[in-house]
């Protein structure tokens, strides 16, 4: 079994063990389920706390109708739109904090100046 880019499943395997420390026996159930000519699928229900219902749906549905890759495209595309979007909440939420901490920075530089000032007169 090869993805579209003809990566072996071994080196498919190895690097989804890399990238998945913390769910490494999911991930090793996975590959051995592969291995047996199982599903992709099947070992992902039985950890839900590993992949969402959904993720395991879609990847079921791309494997009765061979259309693995596009699902999984798919599955990337909805996670990196999630993540857009968090990262732009966290974003909206951090500038008017930066604003406000840069304005204190600010006053905070020119207020010695401005008591050296009123020394002065």
């Amino acid at each position: 079994m090869s993805t579209p880019e003809a990566l072996p499943t071994e080196a498919a395997d190895d690097f989804w063990g890399m990238t998945l420390p913390p769910r490494a026996s999911e991930a090793q159930g996975v590959y051995e389920s592969v291995q047996r000519g199982g599903t992709i699928a099947e070992p992902m229900k039985s950890a839900p706390e590993a992949f969402p219902p959904v993720v395991v749906q879609m990847i079921a549905v791309g494997e009765e109708t061979g259309g693995l890759d596009s699902m999984l495209s798919k599955i990337a595309d909805f996670y990196e739109d999630e993540v857009a979007a968090a990262v732009k909440a966290l974003t909206s939420i951090i500038e008017p904090i930066m604003i406000v901490l840069v304005g204190v920075i600010v006053i905070s530089m020119y207020m010695p100046m401005f008591k050296v000032y009123d020394q002065i007169k």
